[in-house]
């Protein structure tokens, strides 16, 4: 461009960002023009253009490069899907990089993944032990090639190896070519392949051979989660599923998510043993060109779920791979690529009538900046290294090193000891990455969540406590940059967290009014007994929240009811959970299942009462008559048990119970004379919650979902800064 406009000068990275120093009449028309052709996956989140002196000539434009030991205040750079220009490369028999899966250009391939620190050069960076051959420098440093400075450029000839061997350790020799055949063959009978993809190594089978995604179940220990489906291109993807426009420019994005999408023509897909009792599946685009070799050269959709045992970290290493993932997979296909940062796959969903999006997992292609926190800068005066520790499960952290909030990859749940040392490991790489030490360390109120143990490895530093749900209310102010507003109530909705020595949080409402947070409604509270186990056994809440009613003697031995309603009647902490209320919703209408994933009973109940709607079910609000200034636990429970025993359907019943909850939040608001909603917490990926808020509060009030963010607890370490910025 600047050969373009006849300017002389030079472009650099410095501390800040790009910086670029020019001569020549028509540098005003060049910096407008760079907004306008900046690159598909660039981002521009600050520019401005000024004069200045220098008695420097240049005789033309060049790259200048980047100056040693700077202290960089930059965004990092996310992986990006491989572009089109590329795609075409790799599948062009006549072109050098024919079959080469880490064929990337400057627009395309991994970032983050393979960064050391900053600032992304080669050097820095997991490629720098790839040196370019002839062929690849030659195209480095021609301005008019789309590989000028792509700092992860490389070939069949000097690049990343890639080889297959059996579980057994014998290696199968050929081209990459042949390599991917001989995959694609095994993955014809049924066999399960652990694949090193750009970001970690993935599980993959053949999505059509029931018996083979079974098998990949048993030995993963994954008995009903749902797996995610690769599809070679979205064509295919149309003859299996619902795909709007919306999700086809999410599918083809530089960040290319897993979506959560509807199925419509099974086909020859497994479905029962991919998504068992859903109509829905998460279904992939082939982002790197790895998974586009085998989704092509295989011709069929193909599982691909993360390389881990259910609830471990995804695999990024060889050794670690085949010590871990070698009672799972019968190949695997290593690469020679050292991965720095393993990353998960993105997960959202887009609601079914109103297309709100939902992230369910934040992670490859989004993590780790978080681009719309300028305020937050503003409000950090004294520039305090700040990191925000978020919560156990869905763990996040967020770090504050310099005029930018870094909010990292989904990393789990940290009672798990292996995800536990992932979260300590990359705390620690952002502590090399940016040169940082925290100052100000953020945590929840709860007093034995596992990443406080990471506080001990620090020197020199405060420590604050911030109540669970107040983080989730902050996240979704400060994503929508609501903390000026008059007046928010905040719907804080999940699981659990710490509330106070007597109380477990979980259904509540915040007020937020001259930027200060009251609690001032919730779910009505009910016993919370046996720990873990009332979490993982629906039965367990319905009688909790039933108060012992006799209804529910059914699931219960003699010993177990005995037992169970003497501590319900007697348990002095209690709770006002909304996802165990959903829990024991499911149970009463059917859910009768063991739950081995968090949110199975919720999403069943979810699934059901969502046809129910598309099938025009009339909606009834169970607390019509009632002045709702808390939500009445037991009562409504009762309702939902009688109206199951007049015999009318599980999904009739389990929508009007979506709807009656979407009434309580309209009375309540109107109690306190707001005009506008915010909605957090893991019980708002419920999609069709999110759709009857926009359908019958839209109108009233205007409603704040999270839409970069996940409403999980993935956002506490989001909410956690914001609550301690803004000073609460």
């Amino acid at each position: 461009m600047a050969e373009e406009f006849g300017l002389k000068g030079y472009v650099s990275n410095d501390e800040l960002g790009v910086i670029i120093v020019c001569q020549g009449e028509n540098s005003e028309e060049f910096f407008n023009e760079i907004h306008h052709r900046k690159p598909k996956s660039s981002e521009i989140i600050f520019s401005e253009i000024k004069e200045i002196e220098t008695a420097e000539i240049f005789d033309r434009f060049f790259i200048k490069p980047t100056e040693k030991n700077i202290v960089v205040d930059i965004p990092l750079t996310p992986d990006f899907a491989t572009c089109e220009s590329c795609e075409t490369e790799l599948f062009d028999e006549h072109n050098p990089r024919y079959f080469y899966p880490f064929t990337t250009c400057t627009q395309c391939g991994p970032r983050y993944s393979v960064t050391k620190k900053f600032p992304f050069e080669r050097e820095n960076t997991a490629i720098e032990v790839f040196k370019m051959c002839p062929n690849c420098l030659e195209e480095y440093k021609n301005p008019d090639d789309v590989r000028f400075h792509s700092q992860t450029n490389s070939c069949p000839n000097c690049g990343i190896q890639i080889w297959l061997k059996d579980n057994q350790g014998n290696e199968f020799k050929g081209s990459n070519k042949e390599i991917f055949e001989k995959l694609a063959e095994e993955l014809s009978h049924g066999k399960i392949v652990a694949l090193k993809n750009t970001a970690g190594y993935l599980l993959m089978c053949d999505a059509t051979n029931s018996e083979a995604v079974s098998e990949l179940r048993k030995r993963k220990r994954r008995p009903t989660k749902p797996f995610a489906v690769l599809f070679s291109g979205v064509s295919i993807m149309q003859q299996y599923l619902e795909v709007s426009e919306l999700q086809i420019q999410y599918f083809k994005s530089s960040e290319s998510p897993i979506i959560v999408t509807k199925i419509k023509d099974l086909k020859d897909l497994a479905i029962e043993e991919i998504s068992p009792n859903m109509n829905t599946i998460g279904a992939m685009f082939p982002y790197s060109g790895t998974l586009k070799l085998i989704a092509k050269t295989f011709g069929k959709p193909l599982i691909a779920t993360s390389g881990n045992f259910h609830g471990s970290p995804i695999c990024s290493t060889t050794e670690e791979a085949e010590q871990i993932l070698g009672k799972i997979a019968d190949y695997f296909l290593h690469n020679t690529l050292e991965i720095q940062h393993p990353q998960d796959d993105s997960v959202i969903k887009f609601s079914p009538k109103h297309y709100q999006k939902i992230v369910f997992r934040r992670s490859r292609g989004f993590a780790p900046n978080y681009f719309f926190a300028e305020e937050l800068s503003e409000l950090n005066k004294e520039k305090n290294k700040i990191l925000s520790l978020g919560g156990d499960l869905k763990n996040t952290f967020a770090i504050v090193p310099n005029n930018h909030v870094y909010i990292s990859e989904y990393i789990g749940d940290l009672a798990n000891f292996e995800t536990y040392e992932r979260f300590e490991n990359t705390v620690k790489s952002y502590q090399k990455i940016f040169n940082f030490s925290p100052e100000i360390i953020l945590k929840d109120l709860h007093p034995k969540y596992e990443n406080q143990n990471i506080v001990s490895k620090f020197s020199n530093y405060q420590t604050h406590e911030i109540q669970h749900h107040q983080a989730h209310f902050a996240s979704i102010l400060g994503e929508k940059k609501l903390w000026k507003k008059d007046k928010v109530l905040g719907v804080i909705w999940d699981g659990i967290g710490f509330g106070t020595s007597t109380e477990i949080w979980g259904g509540e409402f915040f007020l937020l009014e001259n930027q200060k947070i009251a609690r001032v409604a919730q779910l009505e509270n009910f016993a919370w007994i046996l720990g873990d186990k009332m979490s993982k056994t629906p039965k367990i809440s319905a009688l909790s929240v039933s108060g012992n009613n006799e209804d529910l003697k059914f699931a219960f031995d003699e010993n177990e009811w005995k037992i169970y309603t003497n501590l319900v009647e007697k348990s002095e902490i209690k709770t006002s959970s909304m996802g165990r209320f959903f829990d024991a919703i499911a149970f009463v209408l059917g859910y009768e299942k063991p739950l081995f994933f968090e949110g199975e009973p919720a999403m069943w109940l979810e699934k059901i009462s969502q046809d129910a709607f598309e099938k025009g079910t009339e909606l009834i609000d169970y607390l019509a008559e009632d002045t709702v200034e808390n939500i009445p636990t037991k009562k409504l429970f009762l309702k939902l048990l009688e109206e199951k025993k007049s015999g009318k359907s599980a999904g009739e019943i389990g929508l009007n119970f979506h709807y009656t909850l979407i009434k309580a939040i309209e009375k309540i608001a109107q109690r306190f004379a707001v005009k506008e909603l915010a909605f957090s917490g893991g019980v708002w990926q419920n999609a069709l919650l999110v759709d009857l808020a926009i359908e019958f509060l839209g109108d009233k009030f205007e409603l704040h979902f999270h839409e970069k963010l996940s409403p999980n607890d993935e956002n506490i370490s989001f909410g956690q800064l914001n609550y301690y910025l803004n000073k609460i």
